[in-house]
């Protein structure tokens, strides 16, 4: 019994040492006018500027790109989160690794500070490899105005050296 808790042990071990010596820094999907022209890759996210419509790349985990970003009147009254708006963010998601779970993707920074999810039109689902989702949708509860941005970065990966995408956004009116 020590001997297969011994040997779990090590395996398990080593499968975290390999993870934790990955990073993925996520590119830029270029998108053409043209529908023969292939799509390309571009610099890491540190020399890219992100913004609502583009497609962030993953390599070998998934392809995000934030669709809309929009005020909602929905609330949740069962919620004891204080909001004085609530920010309703919807994006797809082409899920490039194995089974991925969406929902955990992005989270926002309102004056560099993190608001709270907010539960309402969110989702939170598995889907298979090489499958997709679009109008996935994630709130937070807003109570400031100031300069805005979305982090995006893969949620419940074992691959935790993920570095986020910034993504600037205007709080809309």
């Amino acid at each position: 019994m020590k001997k297969k808790y011994t040997l779990f042990t090590v395996a398990a071990l080593s499968l975290f040492a390999l993870g934790a010596c990955s990073t993925t820094t996520p590119t830029k999907k270029e998108t053409s006018n043209s529908a023969t022209k292939a799509s390309s890759t571009t610099e890491a996210a540190t020399n890219t500027e992100y913004k609502v419509g583009d497609t962030i790349v993953f390599k070998d985990v998934a392809e995000i790109t934030i669709t809309n970003v929009a005020w909602t009147d929905e609330r949740n009254s069962a919620s004891d989160i204080v909001a004085n708006k609530v920010l309703l963010v919807t994006y797809n998601l082409t899920n490039l690794t194995d089974d991925y779970v969406v929902g955990e993707d992005i989270d926002l920074y309102v004056n560099n500070k993190s608001t709270e999810s907010y539960p309402v039109g969110t989702i939170l689902e598995t889907i298979a490899a090489g499958r997709s989702i679009e109008g996935a949708t994630a709130a937070f509860a807003v109570n400031e105005d100031g300069t805005a941005e979305l982090e995006v970065e893969p949620g419940f990966q074992i691959n935790s050296k993920l570095k986020p995408a910034v993504v600037s956004i205007e709080l809309p009116k």
